[in-house]
């Protein structure tokens, strides 16, 4: 818990309790008068944090506020969430207004948004201490519309109180590092004409490809290091198709891997790279370096296309990567593009394995220490949604944290993305082996 003290007392945060039907418990994680009102200071300290309530307290003592089950992000348009609520509590009872319109439920965009039902912040100066209540088809009728100051606002996470399973859904060594490091420094492809397992990164923009691939780097490196470019905007970061041979230790020999990195899945047809762009790389046709254009998919004699690829140009596994904390609100034109290409790239016979990155970010127990990822109930129904989504097998799908802010390595994490690494190698000498006997 924090250090700073909460304003929500005792008896109001057991009102508060009694509206979740689950058991759980508070966090907080931002305090106006304490952090300050400015929403930038929100958002900052609330952004991907799962589950949150926003707590305002009028200076008649009544208290409003509303519960997310989304995971705070910025983006301009509403986040669809059947479990949202809005509610008061005054000196005895706590009162709770379902969401009627769930497509509308939430919006970040600007202030905390709940459906203009109870608007948290002010649009003229972007301070939080303020309300705007209005009775609207989006929520239950809660108060009567007016615009109120607020003499403080805390946000907290809402987690799982018992969330860890007694053991763990799959069984994992942690003190195998070094092992696992091993296998991959030593690891050979299964066919000789073939020096290395190319592994190609999909998954929509944002979810974590260049991390992962820096993630990976820095494993093998001893220090954290962004080998690939990471971006934090809406838009791809990564605009050419860009192979990374992952060294054995910093300055040394490449192993036998190289991981592909392209442009991310857009959330429309106008954006994004094409399906039919990543079955060209995916079949040896696209050369490294080549810049890919959302609205023109590369075609025969084009420059950087190899017309006859050799076993060696082709991807030999794919690995999807998927945003923990998005795999609720994704769009559905990127579902559909998920389907079509486990589709298409099944049919060239290319094994697939699916990565879930920011699992820090969605399970607070799994954030304070990644050990706990196998016995987090929460992150294991990640795990069956993301297979769902990709209509994958469960067992192809492992949770990885990428290194982001850290400045020095940790071996739980490590494990878990050596494990992933090993998974995809496993995967390409499957397909390796397949032609074998072509």
């Amino acid at each position: 818990m924090s250090t700073i003290a909460p304003r929500l007392s005792k008896q109001k945060e057991k009102l508060l309790l009694e509206l979740f039907q689950d058991n759980v418990e508070f966090c907080l994680l931002y305090k106006g008068s304490f952090h300050g009102f400015r929403e930038s200071e929100l958002k900052s300290r609330c952004a991907k944090q799962g589950r949150t309530v926003i707590v305002g307290y009028l200076e008649s003592g009544l208290i409003v506020g509303g519960y997310t089950s989304q995971s705070f992000i910025s983006q301009s348009k509403a986040i669809k969430d059947k479990e949202a609520f809005i509610f008061t509590i005054d000196e005895t009872k706590s009162s709770c207004f379902p969401v009627k319109k769930p497509e509308n439920a939430v919006n970040f965009s600007t202030g905390f948004n709940f459906g203009g039902a109870f608007f948290f912040g002010n649009p003229k100066n972007f301070n939080m201490n303020y309300i705007a209540i209005s009775s609207n088809e989006n929520y239950e009728s809660a108060l009567p519309e007016g615009q109120h100051s607020l003499q403080d606002v805390e946000v907290y996470r809402v987690q799982d109180v018992g969330d860890l399973l007694d053991s763990p859904w799959r069984d994992v060594s942690w003190t195998n590092k070094l092992f696992e490091k091993t296998d991959i420094t030593w690891y050979k492809p299964s066919v000789d004409s073939v020096s290395h397992a190319r592994v190609l990164l999909v998954g929509p923009v944002g979810a974590g490809k260049s991390s992962f691939i820096s993630s990976v780097n820095s494993v093998f490196c001893n220090k954290v290091f962004n080998l690939a470019m990471v971006g934090t905007g809406p838009g791809s970061f990564t605009k050419r198709l860009k192979s990374y041979n992952i060294r054995a230790e910093r300055g040394g020999d490449g192993t036998a891997l190289v991981f592909c990195d392209m442009m991310g899945l857009g959330e429309t047809k106008s954006s994004g790279v094409k399906v039919k762009d990543i079955m060209s790389v995916l079949k040896g046709h696209v050369q490294d370096g080549y810049q890919f254009i959302p609205s023109q998919a590369i075609e025969p004699g084009a420059t950087k296309y190899i017309q006859k690829p050799a076993l060696k140009d082709k991807i030999h596994c794919v690995a999807f990567v998927l945003d923990a904390c998005k795999l609720d609100i994704y769009h559905k034109h990127v579902e559909e593009t998920f389907q079509e290409l486990r589709s298409e790239i099944s049919d060239v016979g290319v094994h697939q394995v699916a990565l879930l990155t920011h699992i820090d970010e969605v399970c607070h127990a799994v954030g304070e220490d990644v050990k706990y990822v196998y016995r987090s109930r929460f992150i294991q129904q990640q795990i069956q949604k993301a297979a769902k989504l990709l209509g994958m097998s469960v067992s192809c799908i492992v949770p990885v944290k990428n290194y982001s802010s850290e400045l020095e390595l940790n071996d739980n994490t490590d494990m878990l993305i050596l494990s992933a690494v090993n998974l995809m190698l496993l995967h390409a000498d499957a397909f390796l082996d397949e032609h074998k006997l072509i």
